[in-house]
């Protein structure tokens, strides 16, 4: 990447920032064939494991998956930014990119601050993205062994979208995701209080996620082969990348920050707050179900918040962070053992350090210091076939269910 700065005099009283630069960029995916006996069909195919597997559950990769899979891409890009008057600052951007695989991409960004008083500003954004699907994404091959709903093994395969096996299925080549976003909010400051609120909203089309499993059944062996795929009675499901759905996110930041003299030391106040939602504006049916839109919009917490109170002397400083949650709707192993709203939750952090010397020192602190724990699953546990993979716990709460994490530690700034 190459950037050129210069300042430019367009006849304001300030003058005007000028970037531009040329970035190249190669970015590469390679798969490497494993041990024979990792990926060939082994004895145990007619109870359900089509493809001998390592204790993973995942296959090795075979000869044919195996490859060095590239793409290059060059963008020219312009940044300028000016003050107009002396309150009013705008800046505007524009990327051009091209890719070896994708074509080109032209987008933009405009954005403004303007300061009403001495206290008090407003500033905004307005701008178009784009991300073209990695390379791995539209190139990988994986088998998995898994379950089915009723328990059972079977072998599921994830397939590049321009894999017969996929199409065959109704993949078709990935694009590009776009979106387009803007923004606006206030920031407030006046001696030690400073507090900034914004909101956001950004549209994002053709996002990229992994289709539904397909299954596949002893009437399509015939058509796969005539294809060109090899033992297709190996698999069980299939699936892929492909460019499922359209998403509309919204939301809310909120920053509070105060700080004053107390308890003969310096004391910093400190809140945040986000909330935010998603909506799934559309999605393929035929490849996107209704649970993966549930757990699209919903399975995190539209809020979150968090409070800190930090104290520092002059050899020792502490802090305690109150992190906050809304509820949430849980699933379990994409919906077997559960579905419901969880309840809201609450944890907390910890921490004081001791200043040895300039350089040194020693901390003693906790993360989850209550030790809380995420929702369970419904029901009695014992009851469930899947009782023994572990799933004690919904799987998508905002914190993990490993309790509470205590920790000493040492620091030396060099």
């Amino acid at each position: 990447m190459l950037i050129l700065v210069q300042l430019v005099d367009i006849g304001l009283d300030d003058d005007m920032n000028l970037a531009v630069g040329v970035e190249w960029r190669e970015d590469s995916f390679e798969i490497t064939s494993g041990q024979k006996e990792s990926w060939e069909s082994g004895s145990l195919a007619s109870q359900g494991f089509g493809i001998t597997t390592a204790p993973s559950g995942f296959a090795g990769f075979s000869p044919e998956s195996q490859g060095i899979f590239s793409r290059r891409s060059i963008a020219l890009f312009v940044d300028t930014e000016v003050y107009l008057t002396d309150d009013f600052m705008v800046g505007g951007a524009v990327r051009y990119e091209d890719y070896s695989t994708f074509g080109s991409t032209t987008n933009f960004k405009l954005s403004g601050h303007y300061t009403i008083t001495d206290d008090l500003a407003i500033r905004g954004s307005l701008s178009t993205g784009f991300r073209a699907p990695t390379v791995g994404q539209a190139n990988v091959i994986n088998t998995t062994t898994t379950t089915d709903s009723s328990g059972n093994l079977t072998s599921a395969g994830l397939f590049p979208a321009t894999n017969p096996l996929s199409q065959y299925y109704g993949a078709t080549e990935l694009a590009p995701e776009d979106s387009q976003s803007y923004a606006f909010g206030l920031v407030y400051e006046r001696g030690d209080f400073f507090f900034t609120a914004d909101y956001y909203n950004i549209e994002v089309t053709d996002r990229i996620t992994q289709s539904s499993s397909f299954t596949v059944g002893a009437d399509d062996y015939d058509a796969l082969k005539a294809l060109g795929v090899d033992n297709p009675e190996q698999y069980s499901q299939v699936k892929y990348f492909s460019n499922d759905f359209d998403t509309t996110t919204q939301g809310v930041d909120v920053v509070a920050n105060y700080s004053l003299e107390l308890l003969e030391g310096e004391t910093h106040f400190s809140l945040a707050y986000n909330w935010n939602d998603t909506k799934v504006d559309k999605f393929n049916p035929d490849t996107t179900n209704e649970l993966k839109i549930r757990r699209l919009e919903d399975e995190m917490p539209h809020h979150k918040g968090t409070l800190t109170v930090a104290q520092t002397w002059e050899k020792v400083s502490m802090f305690v962070r109150a992190n906050i949650y809304g509820s949430f709707y849980a699933v379990h192993a994409d919906g077997w053992g559960g579905r419901r709203e969880a309840d809201s939750s609450f944890t907390l952090d910890a921490e004081m350090s001791y200043f040895v010397t300039d350089s040194l020192s020693l901390s003693v602190g906790a993360s989850n210091i209550l030790d809380t724990e995420p929702e369970k699953v419904d029901g009695n546990f014992e009851d469930y076939w899947w009782k023994n993979y572990g799933g004690k716990y919904f799987e998508n709460s905002p914190f993990d269910f490993n309790g509470g994490y205590y920790y000493v530690k040492a620091s030396y700034n060099f």
